[in-house]
This record gives C-alpha cells, sequence and structure tokens, in this order.
C-alpha cells in the first residue's frame, strides 16, 4: 500500500511537470544549521491584504491558497505557527509577468538583497511569468537562509489559480527543502 502511494505520489508530480513545464529550484545558506528552526510566522506583505508592485499579482483569494499550501507543507515537517517570537519569518511573492531580480551570492538582511554591498557580490536571475517563490529567513539575523521558486504556473489566462495546481507546486518547492522541525 505504501509503494502505492509513493508511486501515485511520483506520477503526480511528473504529471504536473511535463503538463506545465513547472521548473523547481531551492537555494539554501552554506554551511547552516537548520535544526534550531521550529517554528514560524508570515511576513508582513504575506498578512497584508494587497501587495504594491507592478509585476506581483495581487489576489486575495490566490495569496490564501499559497499561505494555505506552504503552511500545509511546513506543518507536515514538523514546524508550529507561532505568531510572537517565531524562528522563521514566511514571505513569498507571486509574479505575473517575467522580471529580472537583483541579488547577493550570499543573503543579505532584506528580502531581495537591496541593502549596500560590493558589486562583486551582485548576482541576478530571470523570474518567469507563473512563478512562485518562498523564502525563509532567520528572525535573528535577518537574513533569508532557504528559497524556493517554481515556475511556469500559467493557463492560458496568466497564472494558473487552480488550488490544486498550487498545492502541486508548492510541495514540488518544498521538496527541495531537507529539513524538518521534528524527529520525525
Amino acid at each position: 500500500m505504501k509503494s502505492l502511494i509513493i508511486a501515485a505520489a511520483l506520477l503526480l508530480t511528473a504529471s504536473l511537470t511535463q503538463a506545465q513545464n513547472v521548473t523547481v529550484d531551492a537555494e539554501k545558506k552554506l554551511n547552516f544549521d537548520f535544526s534550531k528552526y521550529k517554528t514560524f510566522a508570515w511576513a508582513s506583505q504575506v498578512d497584508n491584504k494587497l501587495d504594491p508592485g507592478f509585476y506581483f499579482l495581487n489576489d486575495l483569494e490566490l495569496k490564501k491558497r499559497i499561505r494555505d499550501a506552504v503552511k500545509s507543507e511546513l506543518e507536515g515537517r514538523g514546524y508550529k505557527y507561532q505568531r510572537r517570537a517565531p524562528d522563521l519569518i514566511v514571505n513569498f511573492r507571486v509574479f505575473d509577468k517575467p522580471t529580472t531580480i537583483t541579488g547577493y551570492t550570499s543573503y543579505g538582511t532584506t528580502y531581495f538583497g537591496t541593502e549596500l554591498r560590493d558589486p562583486e557580490d551582485q548576482k541576478t536571475f530571470d523570474v518567469k511569468a507563473g512563478s512562485i517563490i518562498v523564502n525563509l529567513i532567520d528572525v535573528k539575523t535577518g537574513q533569508a537562509v532557504w528559497r524556493g521558486l517554481a515556475s511556469g504556473i500559467t493557463s492560458d489566462n496568466g497564472f494558473d489559480r487552480d488550488q490544486n495546481k498550487i498545492k502541486q507546486a508548492v510541495n514540488l518547492i518544498f521538496e527541495k527543502y531537507a529539513y524538518r522541525a521534528d524527529k520525525y
């Protein structure tokens, strides 16, 4: 039975990737101990009603679907939602239009690395339309310690807002996150 469930999950993941050409990537802070994290809370941007910005989707229902999917993934890994004094702040963005983001090779103290750094530290990457980026930020240092990206989540009308497709994309992102808050 267990192998049947695993096979079904793999088939579902493969069909999502093939049908939509969803690509997934992740980065983590090198030589870092993730075992100290047990709790999370949302960044203010995630809790706010609308998100200002030309490239971001401003859809409250979509934001709720992604927030629920991310919460489910984290809780499934033993993390607890804790509004006061969490270990991690979770932030995500949904891109409806393609853009280029400038960041740094080592994580900085802000969401997309807008702090002043040496130019040789800069790193740019292209974000396709139909992308979700999830960042986990250490509360004590203010630095992003992990980032996951799924792109290609599109339909004929732009970003695919289907709840199941969003859950699947977030699941693919968190397949790249190999850490747990519990000893499962």
